[in-house]
């Protein structure tokens, strides 16, 4: 059996990262879909003042991602049993190892400088990165639809999963974006 790994953010999970998951997942027959980012809480990090470390912009818990990825997928027909979920603390290198394993290829696309240092990040630690496509501009971001739904526009919506779009007004996604860039103490939210 055939196993590899991707990973990312996914705040929230868009087109783009689908297009992403599915590329590694046909080349597998498991797929680990590694959260980064799987504590939303501030901490200090290798890189404390990133855009990608703020709290408003990561509003969805690791459950929430966990869940609205999976029936992104499983909506698509892939089994549930032919993927699982894991921590992937890549802002905490060292600690990558404790949640997979050096054995496990890692599947990556270059889309912005970031994949580049996410890429010498993982090689560095070890792992076998395999790099599925290279496309810049990045044509769609969680950063653009995170703007849009705090914007009250309804353009986001055609960007990502109807699972996504499910969830974004279930969690009202809205309200915790609007609370956390106030400064506001977020409310976690289940699915």
């Amino acid at each position: 059996m055939t196993v590899g790994s991707v990973h990312g953010r996914f705040q929230p999970f868009h087109n783009g990262h689908l297009e992403y998951v599915l590329a590694a997942q046909r080349l597998c027959d498991f797929l680990w879909i590694g959260i980064t980012k799987c504590d939303i809480a501030p901490v200090d990090s290798v890189q404390p003042g990133r855009s990608r470390e703020r709290p408003e912009n990561n509003p969805l818990t690791f459950f929430e991602r966990l869940e609205i990825i999976a029936e992104a997928l499983t909506s698509l027909g892939i089994d549930r049993g032919a993927f699982g979920f894991v921590p992937f603390p890549i802002e905490n290198p060292e600690r990558l190892h404790e949640f997979m394993p050096v054995l496990v290829p890692c599947y990556t696309t270059i889309c912005e400088p970031w994949n580049e240092e996410k890429i010498q990040t993982l090689k560095k630690a070890g792992y076998d990165v395999r790099v599925l496509y290279r496309k810049e501009p990045k044509t769609v971001t969680g950063s653009h639809i995170r703007r849009d739904i705090v914007a009250g526009s309804e353009s986001w919506k055609g960007l990502v999963p109807d699972a996504t779009v499910r969830a974004v007004e279930r969690l009202q996604l809205r309200d915790r974006l609007l609370r956390l860039q106030t400064g506001s103490v977020t409310d976690t939210v289940t699915l």
